[in-house]
């Protein structure tokens, strides 16, 4: 078999398709709009929504249905675009891996995917998995999850449309797997609003996300979500200012005396849910969870041993 039609091999096959599709329809040219050319292709950017749904076909073999045909195709057009939108591409793959619609042009889903994306199997499954979460915020729904500290839905006009990275995404992965994809999606929309920035990174999300319990360790309603996250997203600007601050100020005898400070202040930033997570623990092992107690305490012990008489 083939190792695959390259990507001008793929460009040639789709324009005598067109050119065939318009002399069975009399021969006419269609015009193409502004609206009908995006980002340099005479074809409108798909939009995750307009994916058809995927269908699990890991048995599928031989050549494709009519219908497979239809939404191959749609998958290459939503290919073209990782540099546009990634997630509608990862999308797309997770139809092409489910429904092994791949087939057609390639031997392997490996080779399917390191053709279309350039990517190893596991890095497209990644993105697949944060793939909801970015079309959930470049999409916003009409009506939001209620705040009841602020006692008001917001509807579309006022919520904003959002930028995520892939890594961003990814970094979301434990609170989608405990909550699912609209409470992570909400928790990015949180953090954005809370450090006032268009796009957060991943580093940011991961500092908040590492402090952010589990859901078998303290299970939380989506206010409660949201107040934990503002906190944390607020507490994770601060410590972000304070080390840029610090890196651009000449080191010295105060400076680290400040890292100390900052240690503290990052460890305590960690313990909201320590007595939830002893006692998850000590229910499950006893044991262990009295001698990692017992180990935390002397470590405690030792701080306080060090701390200077003020």
């Amino acid at each position: 078999m083939s190792k695959g039609p390259t990507p001008e091999e793929l460009r040639a096959r789709r324009k005598l398709r067109r050119q065939q599709e318009q002399e069975a329809a009399g021969g006419a040219v269609a015009t193409l709009t502004e609206d009908d050319v995006a980002q340099g292709r005479p074809q409108p950017m798909m939009r995750f929504e307009q994916l058809p749904a995927a269908v699990d076909s890991p048995d599928a073999q031989g050549p494709l249905t009519a219908e497979e045909e239809q939404t191959w195709e749609l998958c290459q057009r939503s290919f073209a675009q990782y540099k546009e939108a990634w997630f509608v591409a990862a999308g797309a793959l997770d139809i092409a891996l489910r429904g092994r619609l791949w087939r057609r042009d390639y031997d392997t889903a490996d080779r399917f995917i390191r053709s279309v994306a350039d990517m190893s199997t596991s890095n497209a499954y990644r993105q697949i998995a944060g793939a909801r979460i970015a079309a959930l915020l470049a999409e916003p729904p009409r009506l939001e999850l209620e705040s009841n500290d602020l006692s008001r839905m917001r509807d579309s006009a006022n919520v904003r449309a959002y930028v995520i990275s892939q890594r961003a995404a990814e970094s979301l992965t434990p609170i989608r797997e405990d909550y699912g994809e609209d409470a992570a999606a909400e928790a990015y929309r949180t953090v954005a609003e809370a450090t006032g920035r268009d796009k957060v990174s991943q580093k940011t999300i991961v500092g908040i996300v590492k402090q952010f319990p589990r859901r078998a360790v303290e299970e939380l309603d989506a206010e409660q979500r949201r107040e934990r996250i503002h906190a944390l997203a607020m507490r994770q600007a601060a410590a972000e200012a304070a080390a840029k601050a610090q890196s651009a100020e000449p080191a010295g005898p105060v400076a680290a005396f400040a890292a100390y400070v900052a240690t503290a202040e990052a460890f305590a930033g960690k313990t909201d849910g320590l007595a939830a997570a002893y006692a998850a623990a000590a229910e499950a092992d006893p044991v262990e969870a009295k001698r990692l107690a017992v180990l935390l305490r002397d470590h405690l012990t030792v701080v306080v041993d060090n701390l200077p008489d003020v």
